[in-house]
């Protein structure tokens, strides 16, 4: 089994376009695999999406905003994985499609999604901004960073037929996915093969 663990920027185009083809290829894929998308805010994944959200003439973007939304869209979207990590990335994708149309972020417009997605607001509006949820959250941020993740998106893929290691790429071309998810024999010296740590060692 294949454990993925793919770490995105909210609101990033690059991040949203690796988000829909990890999908496609594990909904393609015979192997079985749990899949995990983990929004990572930091203050470098704050400025790049900023910068990139100017180039859009149609989108008033304010950098105090940014910040604001990439942080709640993060811990809202850790309050609804409490229904399930397919709600979350629900409730998630909806979001993105919903700010990146220059709507305002608000609790009015977070409910008013999850409703509209047949989602549980009471149960949200128990996990929302709870210690617990706030832990979780931080416990996400600190896997990026104890992984070494400084790029977005990045994927950790762990192979239970390779028990000390995991693949990590930024790779996410056709023929870099189909490395993953559709595997075929590799040669020792094939550079094209996704990256090997050893996490008994410690990360490369």
């Amino acid at each position: 089994m294949l454990e993925v663990y793919h770490f995105v920027t909210p609101l990033s185009a690059d991040s949203i376009i690796s988000e829909k083809k990890v999908i496609t290829y594990i909904k393609q894929t015979s192997q079985l695999v749990s899949y995990r998308m983990i929004p990572v805010v930091t203050m470098q994944s704050v400025r790049d999406t900023y910068q990139e959200l100017k180039m859009h003439k149609s989108l008033n973007v304010d950098y105090a905003i940014v910040a604001q939304n990439l942080s709640q869209l993060a811990l809202d979207t850790k309050a609804v994985q409490s229904q399930g990590k397919k709600a979350a990335r629900l409730f998630y994708d909806k979001m993105q499609e919903l700010l990146l149309a220059n709507v305002p972020y608000s609790k009015s417009l977070v409910l008013s999604t999850l409703s509209k997605l047949h989602l549980d607001t009471n149960l949200f509006l128990e996990d929302y901004n709870t210690s617990a949820t706030i832990s979780a959250l931080k416990a996400d941020q600190n896997m990026a960073a104890t992984m070494d993740i400084t790029n977005y998106p990045t994927m950790i893929v762990c192979d239970s037929n390779k028990d000390k290691y995991a693949f990590k790429t930024s790779d996410f071309s056709t023929n870099g996915l189909s490395l993953i998810f559709n595997p075929v024999q590799q040669s020792n010296n094939d550079s094209s093969a996704p990256h090997l740590i050893n996490y008994e060692e410690g990360s490369n």
